[in-house]
C-alpha cells in the first residue's frame, strides 16, 4: 500500500528520490516507470533533477493503486492515457485473476491427492460439503438459512459460488443442481 497522503498534493515540487519514498517505492521504480513513459517528470532543474509536481504525484499514486489490483504495467498505461476505460480493463484482470484461482485451486486438488499417497494418515486440508454443513448447522443455521445463503451468494457472485463448489471437490452434475437450486425463487 503506497504511503502517500493528503499533505503530499499540496503542490510542493520533488526529486525522484523524495517522490520514491513518499510512496515507499524504490527510486528505480520510478526511472523505470519513467524509461517506459509511465510516469515522466513535469520538468528538469538546471542541474538536470527530474522534478515532479501535484499532477505526477496524482499519477503516481493511480498507478499504485492499479498495481496493488494486479494490473500490468501496460494495462495501467492503456488506462493512464485514456486508451482502454477503466472498466474494461479491470474486467479483464477479474478473468485473469479467475483463471489463475482456478488454476491455484487445480495444483491444490493435485498436491492434497498427492499428500493422500503418501501419508500414512490423510489429511483434511480442504473442507468438504458435509464439514461446510456441519458448521453451517452447529452455528444455528435451517435447511432455510442454509439455502439463502447460496441464494445470495450465487446472486451476488456466481462465479465466485461456482468456485466454491467446485473447491469442495463436488462434480459438474452436482455444482449444476446447486445452482439451479440456489437461483429458483422461493
Amino acid at each position: 500500500m503506497a504511503r502517500e497522503t493528503a499533505s503530499a498534493s499540496r503542490g510542493k515540487p520533488l526529486t525522484v528520490s523524495a517522490l520514491a519514498r513518499r510512496f515507499g517505492l524504490a527510486r528505480s521504480t520510478l526511472l523505470h516507470y519513467h524509461r517506459i513513459g509511465l510516469l515522466k517528470p513535469g520538468v528538469r532543474s538546471a542541474s538536470g533533477y527530474r522534478i515532479y509536481g501535484p499532477d505526477q504525484v496524482a499519477r503516481l499514486a493511480r498507478i499504485v493503486e492499479l498495481r496493488n489490483a494486479g494490473l500490468s504495467l501496460q494495462m495501467i498505461g492503456r488506462v493512464l492515457d485514456a486508451r482502454t476505460p477503466l472498466a474494461d480493463v479491470l474486467e479483464e484482470q477479474i478473468g485473469i485473476l479467475n483463471r489463475q484461482v482456478a488454476q491455484f485451486r487445480a495444483q491444490q486438488r493435485v498436491v492434497l491427492s498427492l499428500l493422500e499417497l503418501t501419508a500414512a494418515k490423510p489429511r483434511r486440508r480442504t473442507l468438504s460439503k458435509e464439514t461446510w454443513s456441519e458448521m453451517f448447522r452447529a452455528i444455528g443455521m435451517s435447511d432455510d438459512e442454509m439455502r439463502q445463503w447460496h441464494t445470495n451468494f450465487e446472486q451476488t457472485m456466481p462465479e465466485a459460488h461456482a468456485d466454491f463448489l467446485h473447491s469442495l471437490g463436488l462434480g459438474t452434475e452436482e455444482i449444476r443442481r446447486i445452482r439451479a437450486w440456489s437461483s429458483k425463487d422461493r
